[in-house]
């Protein structure tokens, strides 16, 4: 009898050893992944101080993919990690915030025919009543503009959703807008993702020097500038598209109406474009997308390791004497 019970002693304090051994190996692992998770945290911001040092530093008359801030970024290694780190200039893409002015009663004409333009390219042939929807969507009164919609549409939708009456928040809020379905926004077949090619983030303004970027892709952007006049007058195919590419290769624009001075469009094509004071042509940009990743740990070859990551994407855009003010923010 005193050998069973010897046993089962000896068994229940087993038991209680192997249970606080992997409670504690649990707490270990728990605070070793907080302390790597704060760790590339810091190396996220990090990152994004050097991503804002670059752009500082840069000239504001002109940007173009020669600036330093444009070209690729090694990875920097640090101590048990790296940090990776993108710079993204917005104004390459379509500022659909633009589409209205700052108090939201006028819309520029100009580039709503450029979004118009585009959502043509794309396949749609709903594209005027896309961007009803969408003006409707940012202007702050409940009356419907064209083919667009407004409260009464929203309200009657299952389950209802509630209009913004404002500016967009980010490009993903597009996904709330009538019309805008997620072929549209993701693309299909051999065509982008709306969302690839739009900001919410600029001045309604394209930088010619930065826009389509990838010379093996087409110049969905700069095609697109053809509807600023509204009028088809003007035409931008893919062929003269990549001229405005080229030209920019050999030494970038300084100004927009060296796509003129240039030889690339007609003096009435160029005024046709440039019809309002600001136009929707510039060569310099302001606003700008920074993407970090901090990364603590290591991996083999096999894949195996353990490595924590947290990013970090910002919005900042350059006001006079090149200081940056923070537009967005997001940690994942």
């Amino acid at each position: 009898m005193a050998l069973v019970l010897t046993l089962v002693v000896v068994g229940l304090l087993a038991a209680l050893v192997i249970q606080f051994t992997y409670s504690g190996q649990v707490e270990l692992e728990l605070a070793r992944s907080y302390v790597e998770s704060v760790q590339a945290a810091y190396l996220a911001e990090a990152g994004v101080e050097v991503a804002k040092a670059l752009i500082r530093t840069d000239e504001q008359e002109v940007d173009s993919a020669a600036d330093p801030w444009a070209m690729a970024i090694p990875v920097i290694p640090v101590e048990e990690g790296f940090v990776t780190l993108t710079i993204e200039d917005a104004d390459r893409r379509l500022d659909l915030n633009g589409l209205l002015n700052a108090t939201g009663n006028t819309v520029n004409e100009p580039l709503a025919g450029v979004v118009t333009q585009l959502l043509n390219q794309l396949g749609r042939d709903d594209s005027p009543a896309l961007v009803d929807a969408l003006i409707d969507w940012l202007d702050p009164d409940d009356q419907v503009h064209g083919n667009g919609a407004e409260e009464n549409y929203y309200r009657g939708l299952d389950p209802p959703r509630v209009i913004a009456n404002r500016p967009l928040l980010s490009p993903g809020e597009l996904g709330l807008v009538k019309g805008f379905d997620r072929d549209l926004l993701y693309g299909r077949d051999e065509l982008p993702g709306l969302l690839s090619l739009v900001t919410v983030w600029g001045d309604g303004r394209v930088n010619i020097n930065t826009a389509d970027p990838q010379a093996d892709q087409r110049p969905w952007i700069l095609e697109s500038l053809a509807g600023a006049d509204g009028q088809g007058q003007v035409v931008i195919d893919e062929e003269r598209a990549n001229e405005i590419r080229d030209a920019r290769l050999l030494e970038p624009f300084s100004s927009p109406i060296q796509v003129k001075t240039r030889g690339i469009l007609a003096e009435a094509e160029y005024n046709a474009i440039q019809t309002q004071a600001a136009g929707v042509l510039a060569t310099a940009s302001k606003h700008f997308i920074i993407q970090a990743t901090g990364a603590v740990g290591s991996t083999d070859a096999g894949g195996g390791g353990s490595l924590t990551q947290r990013t970090i994407t910002t919005v900042v855009t350059r006001t006079t004497g090149g200081k940056l003010a923070t537009l967005y923010w997001r940690e994942e």
